[in-house]
């Protein structure tokens, strides 16, 4: 099989590339006058400002008290354990639903990992959207975006370069089918963290390879996270069917672990 390895899959947490790709813009604090908070809630504060232009602009600032789902799968790993079944379940529903209502509303997030997960009050919050974009108006595809991410979770047809192919409801798919796999391992897909090989790890996910269940994970959701990293876009669920399957696990569940689960996880 002939690969193109040659794809640069940029670190997407450094500000320094997104600055240098003009996807954000900086400016000091200093340059903005009559700062006033206009709410908050979820894991931020919201100001508005006038800038020495005097157009406005909304500022957003992070509460403190956030982690990443990455760190707290670390912090798991390292003691040698694994995430209980109940709280893999209630992450798994959570990001589900805002990839939901993400995918509703015409929106892909397009760099889905748990770097990008939020968690603050027990509660999950997608965050840097840098390469999300809206669907363009009176057409069926997105404005095309360069190549980012990291390589384990992202769309083998984005890393295989496809003519024509561009990221897209189903690369956001194939990510969350990544993220419930790691969600029950508690290990980095291919240790893509500890190894210094991407173009080999490229060259298993286009051949293919995936990485194999836990023992004891609930069958079902095997097979939901199986599906959704399918290697062929079509053949990967949307995400109303990996809502709707999630449902029917809690359901074919011992009702008196999951009461809970089903009553605060399972959206109408």
């Amino acid at each position: 099989m002939n690969h193109n390895t040659n794809i640069q899959l940029r670190e997407p947490n450094s500000i320094n590339v997104l600055l240098d790709d003009k996807i954000i813009c900086y400016y000091d604090s200093l340059e903005f006058r009559n700062f006033a908070k206009i709410g908050s809630g979820g894991f931020s504060t919201v100001h508005v400002a006038y800038w020495k232009n005097t157009t406005k602009f909304a500022i957003k600032k992070f509460y403190e008290n956030l982690s990443s789902m990455k760190e707290i799968i670390n912090e798991v790993y390292n003691t040698k354990s694994l995430i209980k079944w109940e709280i893999q379940f209630k992450f798994a529903k959570e990001i589900t639903g805002a990839i939901l209502w993400l995918h509703d509303n015409k929106i892909i997030h397009g760099d889905l990992h748990p770097k990008n997960i939020l968690i603050h009050q027990n509660t999950i919050k997608l965050s840097d959207f840098g390469c999300s974009r809206l669907r363009q108006q009176g057409k069926d595809s997105y404005l095309p975006t360069k190549p980012r991410g990291i390589i384990p979770y992202v769309d083998p047809k984005i890393l295989n370069n496809v003519k024509g192919y561009d990221l897209n409801e189903k690369s956001d798919i194939y990510s969350l089918g990544v993220i419930f796999w790691e969600l029950t391992s508690c290990s980095s897909p291919f240790n893509y963290e500890t190894r210094n090989d991407n173009a080999s790890i490229i060259l298993k996910i286009l051949d293919g390879e995936r990485e194999k269940p836990i023992p004891n994970t609930n069958d079902k959701f095997v097979a939901l996270y199986e599906e959704c990293w399918r290697q062929e876009p079509d053949e990967r669920p949307d995400v109303h069917k990996v809502n709707s399957e999630l449902n029917k696990i809690i359901d074919s569940t011992d009702p008196k672990v999951n009461t809970s689960l089903a009553n605060n996880f399972k959206n109408e």
